[in-house]
């Protein structure tokens, strides 16, 4: 009778119990929410984990780990994509001829077999002076049995690089010879396989400039994009030298077709990694957000000038309203103002 009687009161005890520790209904679209809230705090710096895995700082350069055997050296001027494996180094852009020792130092603390390859995405200094002293320390590849292979690496770049860094007879060149590139091409697309891995240079023609490329390494898949993107800043349009607003925009929407996002499993860290040319390695999202940012200036300043205003005016209007906060600048190398100036340049220049 004990054990009966203790059953009614014992019940009830259990009952609050459950109701106790239950955790409250969320709903499908707040977990929702909540994880992207997460996603976007934790995903940017996701693949700098791996830094700690990567090679020490060599002088100024610091080393960051995006993919197993793809690097991403800072501080040498422009960003540089180091990607290592069974047949060499393959090492995109070279930083500025000053920094070339630490960047040298750099890639050596990262694979033992040779440079191949020096990859250009452009004909600026932050990108092509350390060529002479990476190429020097590399090899090419003995294509031939009869013959011994180059004793340097091959610089490859687009031809208008090339076109850029030398001059006609008699005339001065903006570079030595020793940091030219070796080897340009003409084609969209120059493809090759080292390491295990499909690369593709692709040109991406009048966007920062006239000779820009990107470099895609398809099985990593990181993408090295240059001066096209740029996520500290408004675009870099180079008129002097080729460089349009359209042009740009078509460069980007170009990496969106190659980008892939994280989904459907947003959570993850996969993804393309996009290298730019300065700043922090980016993702699809952030390359959307760009993307958008210079259509949306563009189709502004664009109808300013349809309505008739003069470049004083439009600047006065502050056509870049609701991005300058985030990518503007009002001093440095290249200003707000510059970039809105060379936007309307290039759109005037194609209505005259």
């Amino acid at each position: 009778m004990e054990g009966r009687r203790l059953l009614p009161a014992a019940a009830p005890q259990m009952k609050y119990q459950r109701t106790a520790l239950r955790a409250p209904r969320v709903t499908a679209p707040v977990l929702w929410l909540a994880a992207l809230v997460l996603i976007r705090l934790a995903v940017p710096d996701a693949w700098h984990v791996h830094a700690q895995n990567g090679a020490a700082p060599a002088g100024d350069v610091e080393t960051v780990q995006i993919r197993p055997n793809v690097y991403v050296l800072f501080g040498a001027g422009g960003n540089i994509t180091v990607h290592t494996g069974v047949d060499g180094a393959i090492v995109v852009d070279s930083g500025t001829a000053a920094m070339a020792d630490a960047v040298l130092a750099a890639v050596q603390r990262l694979k033992s077999q040779p440079i191949r390859y020096v990859i250009n995405t452009s004909a600026d200094p932050d990108h092509v002076g350390g060529n002479a002293k990476l190429a020097a320390a590399g090899a090419a590849f003995n294509n031939n049995a009869q013959f011994i292979g180059a004793a340097t690496a091959e610089v490859v770049a687009r031809e208008e690089v090339l076109l850029r860094m030398s001059a006609p007879s008699g005339a001065q060149s903006p570079f030595p010879t020793a940091v030219w590139p070796t080897e340009t091409f003409t084609q969209r697309v120059k493809s090759m396989y080292v390491n295990d891995d499909g690369v593709q240079i692709m040109h991406m023609p009048a966007a920062h400039s006239d000779g820009d490329s990107v470099v895609f390494f398809r099985r990593a898949d990181v993408i090295a994009t240059g001066d096209i993107l740029d996520l500290r800043r408004f675009p870099m349009i180079d008129t002097e030298r080729g460089g349009t607003v359209q042009g740009e925009i078509d460069a980007l929407n170009s990496l969106l077709v190659l980008a892939i996002p994280p989904m459907p499993l947003v959570y993850r860290e996969a993804r393309t990694l996009l290298v730019p040319g300065h700043g922090r390695v980016a993702d699809h999202a952030e390359l959307v957000d760009y993307r958008d940012m210079v259509t949306v200036v563009r189709d502004i300043v664009e109808h300013a000038i349809k309505k008739g205003m003069s470049l004083p005016e439009i600047k006065a209007s502050n056509p870049t309203a609701g991005f300058r906060a985030q990518y503007g600048s009002d001093t440095g190398p290249w200003t707000t103002e510059m970039f809105v100036e060379a936007v309307y340049n290039d759109l005037r220049g194609k209505r005259q």
